[in-house]
C-alpha cells in the first residue's frame, strides 16, 4: 500500500503553539516527545513522523520550507521535484530542498540548494508548489544522480502516463553538448521502457547494462503445450532473469504462513514448467540490484556473458 502523502496542515508552525501558551521546542526531540522539528519553526507529530518514508520526510521539509518563502515560490527540481511528483527515487534524500532558478539568482542557504540554469522550463504545480515537469525531472535525476535513478523515475513516469518517451528524449537532447551529465541523460532516454513493472526491475535493468550484459527482452511470456503460464521479468535466449522484490519465498519469517506457502508452491511449479521447456533461471533480490555485483554474479552463474560490444536502446539523433 502506498504512503498517504503528508498534508501541509500536518506541519504545525511555532505560532500555532504559542497562541495556546505552549513552547513546542520543549515537546520535540527528547525521548518519547510528541513532536518532531522538521525545521526551525515547524513541527510534525512524532507518531506521523515515524510512519513517514524518507520521501515522506523530505516532503515534510519541502512543505515547511516553502511555507517560509515569499511568493512567487521558486521551482522545485531534482529529488525535491520527484518527491512532489511522487516519482520513486533510488538513493539518499538530500538534507536541503532543491530548487531551480535563473542564472542570475543568489546562492544556496542552509536548507535550500539553488541550481541556476539559463533555460528555466515551464513548471507544473503540485499542491500549489511549482516543480520541474516530469520529463525534465527524469533527465535531471539521470544527470545528477545515476542511470539507475534516472531509469527508475523514467520508467515509472511513462508507465504512469506522467510524460511520454518522446518528451524525455526531447528534454535529454536539449541539454547543452558540453553540459554536465548530458551523456547520462541521453542514455536514460535511450533505455526508458514502461514495460518495467517496478522500481526494482528498472534498477536491475540499469545494472544489467552497466555490467555489460546483452539487452534483455522484458515481460517474456512463458509458454508450454498447455498454454501461457506466466511471464519472466527479463529474458535472453534460454534464460529467464527474475527480480525477487519481496524475497517472497526466501523469508524465514513466513514459516507457517499459508499465503506465503501458496506463493512458494506456485513459484516452484511455474519454474519447473519453464525448466521443462529448456529455460534456465537467474534470480536476485533488492540488495543484489542496489550493489550490482550480486545481480552480475547471478547472471554469470546462469551462463550469461558480459561484453563491451552489446548495443542497447533506441537510436537518438
Amino acid at each position: 500500500m502506498s504512503e498517504q502523502p503528508l498534508d501541509r496542515r500536518e506541519i504545525m508552525p511555532t505560532a500555532a503553539f504559542v497562541r495556546r501558551g505552549i513552547k513546542p521546542s520543549r515537546l520535540a526531540g527528547i525521548g518519547s516527545a510528541p513532536l518532531v522539528k522538521v525545521r526551525t519553526g515547524h513541527y510534525v507529530s512524532a507518531e506521523r513522523w515515524t510512519d513517514l518514508s524518507p520521501a515522506g520526510r523530505h516532503r515534510a521539509l519541502i512543505l515547511a520550507t516553502t511555507a517560509q518563502m515569499r511568493t512567487p515560490l521558486p521551482m522545485l527540481s531534482g529529488v525535491s521535484a520527484a518527491v512532489m511528483l511522487r516519482m520513486p527515487v533510488i538513493g539518499r534524500f538530500p538534507s536541503r530542498v532543491q530548487v531551480m532558478l535563473d542564472a542570475g539568482a543568489a546562492g544556496s542557504s542552509a536548507l535550500v540548494q539553488r541550481h541556476r540554469v539559463v533555460d528555466l522550463p515551464e513548471p507544473v504545480f503540485v499542491d500549489g508548489i511549482p516543480v520541474t515537469p516530469p520529463a525534465r525531472t527524469v533527465v535531471d535525476l539521470a544527470r545528477t544522480r545515476s542511470l539507475g535513478c534516472g531509469l527508475v523515475a523514467g520508467d515509472w513516469a511513462v508507465r504512469a502516463e506522467r510524460c511520454s518517451i518522446e518528451e524525455i528524449v526531447d528534454a535529454a537532447v536539449r541539454v547543452p553538448r558540453r553540459g554536465r551529465g548530458r551523456a547520462a541523460a541521453v542514455l536514460t532516454a535511450r533505455l526508458v521502457d514502461p514495460r518495467a513493472e517496478s522500481p526494482g526491475e528498472s534498477l536491475s535493468r540499469a545494472r544489467i547494462y552497466e555490467y555489460g550484459f546483452p539487452e534483455p527482452q522484458l515481460q517474456v511470456p512463458l509458454v508450454d503445450d498447455r498454454g501461457e503460464f506466466g511471464r519472466g521479468d527479463f529474458g535472453w535466449p534460454g534464460l529467464i532473469g527474475e527480480f525477487d522484490g519481496d524475497r517472497k519465498y526466501r523469508a524465514t519469517g513466513d514459516a507457517g504462513n499459508t499465503a506465503s506457502e501458496d506463493i512458494v508452491v506456485r513459484e516452484k511449479h511455474r519454474e519447473d514448467r519453464a525448466r521443462r521447456m529448456g529455460w534456465g533461471f537467474a534470480r536476485w533480490v533488492w540488495l543484489d540490484a542496489l550493489r550490482g555485483i550480486g545481480l552480475a554474479a547471478a547472471l554469470e552463474s546462469a551462463g550469461l556473458e558480459p561484453s563491451t560490444n552489446h548495443r542497447w536502446g533506441r537510436d537518438i539523433s
